[in-house]
């Protein structure tokens, strides 16, 4: 059985008043940093990067451009449509560019080629709604039902080919 024990929660906020992050902390008292970030979280306390810095001010800034779900995401903590992690799907911003207006959560952007890391504005189209992108994909399998009885897409051992 491991020796190790989480911090109380004086201990954590008094490491955290000092100056300490989720790491410093961790590494002092031979616990995981995910254990402290939890208790951090749990207390409501900001954890800080280990320079407490974010963003373009971390030294480890590669751009705020990244991978999430197969999507690509910018950094934009202040926009109205931002993740918890101050992300927002790059494809949102493309197409608010294009349109000159913020993006309705109920408006969903709908990839032409299925291709989810393809944001140019000729691969999006702007749905009115949930139902008219459910109508978008019917019109796909409509599609694709009839290239089947054509022989043109075959399906062979629980794959489709051309």
């Amino acid at each position: 059985m491991s020796k190790r024990k989480t911090p109380t929660d004086k201990i954590l906020i008094k490491e955290r008043k000092n100056g300490l992050n989720g790491s410093d902390i961790a590494k002092k008292y031979g616990v995981s940093k995910v254990c402290v970030c939890r208790h951090l979280k749990r207390l409501n306390i900001q954890n800080e990067t280990p320079i407490g810095k974010r963003g373009n001010e971390h030294s480890q800034w590669k751009g705020g451009r990244g991978l999430k779900s197969g999507y690509w995401t910018i950094y934009n903590p202040t926009h109205p449509r931002a993740l918890k992690i101050g992300r927002v799907w790059e494809h949102i911003l493309i197409m608010e560019k294009h349109l000159g207006r913020h993006i309705k959560k109920t408006e969903p952007i709908h990839h032409i080629d299925f291709d989810r890391q393809n944001n140019k504005i000729e691969n999006l189209y702007l749905c009115k709604n949930n139902s008219e992108h459910q109508q978008v994909y019917k019109s796909l399998h409509k599609v694709v039902g009839k290239l089947v009885k054509k022989g043109i897409i075959k399906f062979k051992n629980g794959k489709y080919y051309l």
